[in-house]
């Protein structure tokens, strides 16, 4: 029996550091949702400067750009302070991720020099920011998918559409900027602008749903935030059609976006925290499992090992033993329950991740295949969604099964 209790030990050790992995993963994901505010920020102040080519806001640019930097350097130094092997949850994953990340930065340079030098426009300039921002919450999304505790798992699922809701109203807040400064909105820009607050309002949703006890702290920070004037200037934006916009209002259009955007990030930033302090937790809990296993007596040698397994099989309980064989059983079947639990509780968490792998795959086609942009693409989706009376995520699906044979334009 003593191998026994040794590969129960050696089980509740590997949950041990497994858990361990995964606190130094959620310091990655507080660590790049750091990066990622100040490159929104950076980005909203860089379409102001193009959209009034070059006149406005140069100084609180370059306030950004050194803000990014400094998350930046953060960034790589909790890089440089864990490499080596198995130092994160499900590495080989996230290790990849890493390298697409850090290949999106190493274009960062140049794409402030362009904007400098007023060598590219603000759409220009959008695409980009855009492309390096999600190269780094994919790190985030990947973070939530390999997560092996259901509880933790939903809480990074949360954290990562917290994140991405923040993304896109940093991104309707550079398309407005840009709008504003240049003193005019095109019928494109006035589309991505609704996509954009259309998409930031669903991964908000969820967002709430997958951090129930965060939903008070949630209610209670919004209604801090400007909402109505917000939403004043969007109708100034999205109605003015062919009128001239007041470039003035550029700069209140900005700040009105930062203060939600910045109230998102608090929220962020304590979520992320929190789910620090749960790993912490989890962790100590498994320990205390751990030594209360190793104190276990090891007198054994005289224990039936069958009778040990009675109350797995209902005819054997008169040949129980001693109360040890009891202390073993109760453990194995403890510890059989707990993992099919956490397998069964992650499963049901996944499934959300892998419709959004979906549905942004199914969109990905209809880029290349149809010469649709991103905005274009997933409307298209939800119009025959809607038509069907279907999920879009099953309609990325028969999309997806349709990649070869649908014509190219």
């Amino acid at each position: 029996m003593n191998n026994v209790l040794n590969y129960l030990i050696t089980a509740r050790r590997c949950e041990v550091e497994e858990l361990q992995r995964l606190a130094r993963t959620c310091e990655l994901v507080l660590t790049v949702g750091k990066l990622v505010h100040c490159l929104q920020q950076e980005r909203g102040v860089s379409n102001i400067y193009l959209g009034s080519r070059g006149e406005r806001d140069a100084a609180q640019r370059e306030e950004r750009v050194a803000a990014s930097d400094d998350a930046q350097r953060q960034f790589n130094a909790w890089l440089q302070s864990t490499e080596h092997d198995n130092a994160l949850s499900n590495g080989a994953r996230l290790y990849t991720r890493i390298a697409f990340a850090l290949h999106a930065l190493a274009g960062l340079p140049q794409l402030r020099a362009d904007i400098s030098a007023l060598a590219i426009t603000a759409a220009q300039s959008y695409e980009r920011y855009k492309t390096l921002v999600g190269a780094l919450l994919a790190l985030v999304f990947e973070a939530a998918d390999v997560a092996v505790d259901p509880q933790i798992s939903r809480l990074l699922v949360a954290l990562f559409n917290l994140m991405q809701g923040k993304e896109f109203a940093g991104r309707e807040r550079a398309a407005g900027a840009a709008a504003f400064a240049s003193g005019k909105i095109t019928r494109e820009q006035e589309q991505t602008i609704e996509y954009q607050i259309e998409m930031q309002e669903q991964a908000l949703r969820r967002f709430e749903s997958f951090a129930e006890g965060f939903r008070n702290e949630w209610t209670a920070m919004q209604a801090t935030l400007p909402l109505a004037e917000l939403e004043r200037l969007r109708r100034k934006l999205l109605t003015s059609h062919e009128r001239p916009l007041d470039a003035e209002l550029a700069d209140q259009w900005y700040r009105c976006c930062s203060l939600r955007m910045d109230g998102l990030h608090q929220v962020e930033i304590h979520l992320a925290g929190y789910v620090q302090a749960q790993c912490q937790d989890k962790i100590v809990e498994l320990q205390q499992g751990l030594d209360d296993q190793a104190l276990l007596p090891a007198q054994q040698d005289a224990v039936d090992p069958l009778a040990s397994l009675a109350s797995f099989a209902p005819g054997l309980e008169a040949g129980v033993g001693p109360h040890l064989a009891h202390s073993i059983v109760d453990i194995l079947r403890t510890q059989s329950e707990r993992l099919q639990n956490l397998t069964q509780e992650l499963a049901t968490v996944r499934e959300s991740l892998e419709e959004r792998k979906l549905i942004e795959r199914a969109k990905g086609v209809l880029m290349m295949k149809q010469g649709l942009n991103e905005e274009n693409a997933y409307r298209l989706l939800r119009k025959h969604a809607m038509n069907q009376n279907r999920r879009i995520a099953e309609v990325a699906q028969a999309i997806l099964s349709l990649t070869e044979i649908l014509p190219d334009t």
